[in-house]
């Protein structure tokens, strides 16, 4: 998987929301502010970028929490997808379909927001894209704290190195309890492998790939239940991601 840069940019956004605030933000940096705004950089490799962030319940009660996606601007043969209240969407939903209900002092790991590049090759253009994700309070609209992260992105992508067309598989079973089994395809004579990492990015299981094309089957019964994400890498390139749901 493409190595993430995530560096803070301003504290604070131009625009104001929420005039309460229920939730709170935690990156691996630490507590984001209530509007942060980031500067997430892809490698020339990326063909996709993934935000990770925390959401943390900072009251006394029960709060149902939706997810907003608002594009401000975007790059051509690019689209962004939300990951929230246990489900991820298509580039066309702007808001979660169901909210997500997080107890007094709870922290909640299942955001992840996905940008990526849908052309005919493998790798971003150079450019940017602007996304701001924001978790509002579903009695209170204003009640709501956001993120806005400024995707930029390098061209030179996989196809571009020579490496040539790759495939992976939908998982099965997804969810997945003791065992998953992955499908794949690589050019002939690069390396390849399977990695599943969490939410926060951290590789947990990585496989390699002895053959151009076929399937591999991964012991998933000491994962922790939750959502994780799979990769295909070419050569130590991410080539494409997918969605894995582990409940025991």
């Amino acid at each position: 998987m493409k190595k993430i840069y995530l560096f803070t940019l301003i504290l604070t956004s131009l625009t104001f929301y929420g005039i309460a605030q229920s939730v709170t933000l935690i990156s691996k940096a630490g507590i984001l502010g209530q509007n942060t705004t980031l500067i997430q950089a892809g490698t020339p490799d990326s063909s996709e970028l993934i935000t990770y962030v925390d959401v943390k319940n900072v009251t006394t009660e029960p709060i149902n929490i939706f997810c907003k996606k608002s594009v401000l601007s975007v790059m051509d043969s690019t689209e962004s997808v939300m990951c929230w209240a246990d489900g991820c969407y298509p580039s066309w939903v702007t808001v979660s379909p169901s909210a997500r209900t997080i107890e007094p002092g709870e922290t909640v790991s299942e955001f992840s927001g996905h940008y990526v590049w849908i052309g005919k090759n493998l790798g971003f253009t150079s450019g940017e894209s602007v996304i701001r994700w924001v978790f509002y309070n579903s009695f209170d609209m204003a009640d709501s704290v956001s993120l806005t992260v400024y995707y930029t992105t390098y061209g030179a992508g996989l196809a571009e190195s020579g490496i040539g067309p790759t495939a992976l598989s939908n998982s099965y079973p997804n969810p997945a309890n003791s065992q998953v089994t992955i499908g794949y395809s690589i050019p002939t004579g690069t390396d390849g492998a399977i990695v599943i990492r969490d939410v926060l990015g951290s590789a947990k299981k990585t496989v390699g790939l002895e053959e151009a094309s076929g399937k591999v089957s991964i012991n998933t019964s000491d994962l922790g239940s939750g959502i994780y994400f799979y990769s295909l890498e070419v050569n130590g390139k991410t080539a494409q991601s997918k969605k894995l749901v582990v409940r025991h």
